[in-house]
């Protein structure tokens, strides 16, 4: 009788554990949910306050809106040469990349020669 006493409490440790690591997964998953979303609101803050220096207003953040002002001009040259690698140029109505010897935008029919 105690080995099948002792196997039903090993039994009910087992089911307990499980539903404690099902529902210790379950609030990690609430964790990250939670974190992603403060990261989202995180980056919409930082684009807003880049913006705002771009647009010529001290948000008191200078010196890294300089940094990344400087990366998207590095990014700029670097399409740009991948744009002359492809012999393609972006059209000035809607910034699809075209074909150099296209005559019109096929997007938006902006005349490019």
């Amino acid at each position: 009788m105690a080995f099948m006493d002792d196997l039903k409490k090993f039994g009910k440790n087992v089911a307990q554990k499980s539903s404690d690591m099902v529902e210790t997964t379950k609030i990690n998953m609430s964790i990250s949910q939670e974190k992603e979303k403060i990261n989202k609101i995180f980056h919409e803050m930082g684009a807003a306050v880049y913006e705002q220096y771009k647009a010529g207003n001290d948000v008191g953040l200078g010196e890294l809106c300089m940094q990344v002002a400087e990366m998207d001009a590095k990014i700029a040259e670097l399409q740009a040469k991948i744009m002359e690698i492809k012999n393609t140029a972006k059209c000035p109505g809607c910034g699809a990349e075209v074909s150099v010897e296209t005559v019109f935008c096929a997007n938006c029919g902006t005349k490019l020669k």
